[in-house]
């Protein structure tokens, strides 16, 4: 029987997983103060200079803010984080989302996309379509080979991602790669609930509807396909975040 390499987290690792935790628990309030380095270095066992690394990169992480010669605080990270600071949220949660999480990915992704939607719509050439098909295809041809869900997640992904691209907006194109690793998770319980063949269907009334012209009929299709998967959510909680190998099971 095959066994999957065991990590095992460095003391530095160890010390922000805890203090990250504890605060995404909220067992440490917004705004606390922190221990000084030299308290948490006895507190933990851990050398003073690795906990003074490891507040660094929280920080970096938008979990704590320094303030200097007055000492560590929690920050508002919900208020004030970024995407890595959501990315690591989803790290420790196993890369699980929350109801409330998916509800609110999902309004910020049918915003953005619905806005590229809409420019691109209004002006594409027969290049771009012709991108988009090429993306279908290759979901298509992948689709024929029972692929896993994340293969899937992926590939359906990157047409959605292509609209980002193609709409003429370097900001928006820039804004949904950086956001890419978050929205994988999104994308992979989506695989689990529509399949190859739902995507596959979807992708072609999208490019239908930029062909077109129809901009925010193509903004309204993408926020009622998504309001469909969280209005299953509510009457089955397992659609998210569900443990499967292929996209066909």
């Amino acid at each position: 029987m095959p066994f999957e390499k065991i990590e095992i987290p460095t003391p530095k690792e160890a010390f922000i997983n805890e203090i990250k935790g504890q605060i995404i628990k909220g067992k440490i309030e917004i705004g606390e103060k922190l221990p000084t380095e030299r308290e948490l270095s006895e507190q933990t066992g851990i050398s003073k200079s690795i906990v003074h690394f490891a507040l660094k990169d929280l920080e970096h992480m938008g979990f704590i803010r320094s303030v200097p010669r007055k000492g560590s605080y929690v920050a508002d990270f919900l208020r004030n984080g970024s995407f890595e600071t959501l990315n690591e949220i989803l790290k420790y949660n196993d890369g699980k989302l929350s109801y409330k999480m998916s509800v609110e990915i999902v309004e910020f992704r049918n915003a953005v996309e619905g806005y590229a939607l809409i420019k691109l719509a209004a002006d594409h050439s027969d290049e771009d379509i012709a991108k988009l098909r090429a993306s279908v295809d290759e979901l298509r041809a992948a689709a024929e080979k029972d692929p896993s869900i994340s293969e899937l997640a992926e590939l359906t992904s990157k047409f959605h991602y292509q609209i980002c691209e193609l709409c003429g907006n370097d900001i928006i194109a820039l804004v949904m790669n950086a956001f890419a690793p978050i929205g994988k998770v999104l994308w992979e319980n989506c695989a689990m609930f529509w399949g190859a063949e739902g995507f596959l269907e979807q992708d072609e009334i999208i490019i239908g509807m930029i062909e077109r012209g129809e901009g925010h009929e193509a903004k309204k299709y993408i926020e009622d396909i998504f309001g469909q998967f969280m209005a299953a959510f509510d009457n089955n909680p397992q659609i998210l975040n569900r443990k499967s190998k292929k996209a066909s099971s």
